[in-house]
């Protein structure tokens, strides 16, 4: 299978090339050109915005890991809007008619608005919770993920949006955790590896049974140094729990639609593997 990542050359991009490099061929895109290429992936410079090279890089894809856009509410806050818009609509739109079979979007859970000024209206947290941000990037994920449900029931594209939280990996050297007080709390205090989003593309690669799906995508234990139920005492207490057991470092959001679609199960935690 040949899979395009765009947003290649940034840290989850960079990761992914060689995870799914060992079962696909794979083409890298974006603007910058890759520090480390890994043997056998070829690179297309380009910008989301430039349809021409985009199509020219999708040609003969089989399927399309859209991570390209501005990353966080960078000023000026309505490029940050436009450009991830816009080109999400250009590579779906390129993907279509370039008769590409699946297109997997990386969302996140910056949709639901959490940290600004949203709180959570249950945990754990799950994909059928309401998204209600109210700033550009969060925004602009809530309509990259319209967009893909259009074009999957419009065009028949299949489409999968996953709702990502703070990635991590080996070798990356981030000192951010155990967390205390509510630092990442945008992210409720999530994480995941980037390792488990490749596991989780290739599960989503082969379920053919699926056309549009939106994904979270989290490790199974919290960031936080103190307890779950202790977190959520302190700074959540009217929050309507959802847990069917609450212990230890219980994840805020919960992973229960993968694993029963996909048979998915996130294999890393920062505890074990950092």
């Amino acid at each position: 299978m040949r899979v395009l990542v765009t947003g290649s050359s940034g840290r989850i991009g960079g990761v992914l090339l060689e995870e799914l490099n060992r079962a696909h061929e794979v083409v890298g895109y974006d603007r910058k050109s890759p520090e480390d290429l890994p043997e056998g992936v070829r690179f297309v410079q380009g910008d989301l915005l430039d349809r021409e090279a985009l199509g020219l890089a999708m040609e003969g894809a089989d399927a399309v890991v859209h991570l390209g856009g501005i990353p966080y509410d960078i000023p000026p806050l309505h490029e940050v809007f436009s450009i991830n818009v816009q080109g999400t609509y250009n590579a779906l739109e390129l993907a279509v008619e370039r008769g590409v079979g699946s297109f997997l979007h990386a969302s996140s859970i910056m949709a639901y608005g959490f940290g600004q000024n949203v709180d959570p209206l249950y945990f754990p947290v799950d994909e059928e919770h309401p998204v209600r941000a109210d700033r550009p990037y969060g925004l602009s994920k809530i309509v990259g993920e319209q967009l893909c449900r259009t074009f999957n029931e419009r065009c028949g594209i299949r489409t999968f949006a996953f709702r990502l939280t703070n990635a991590v990996s080996k070798g990356w050297n981030d000192d951010r955790f155990p967390l205390g007080e509510l630092k990442m709390e945008v992210a409720i205090h999530q994480y995941f590896y980037v390792l488990d989003f490749a596991a989780m593309i290739e599960k989503v690669l082969l379920a053919d049974q699926l056309q549009h799906e939106v994904f979270l995508l989290s490790a199974l234990d919290s960031t936080h140094v103190d307890s779950t139920e202790e977190v959520i005492a302190r700074y959540y207490p009217d929050v309507e729990l959802r847990y069917e057991g609450l212990q230890g470092f219980a994840p805020f959001v919960t992973m229960e639609k993968a694993r029963r679609l996909l048979g998915f199960e996130p294999q890393y935690s920062w505890r074990n593997n950092g």
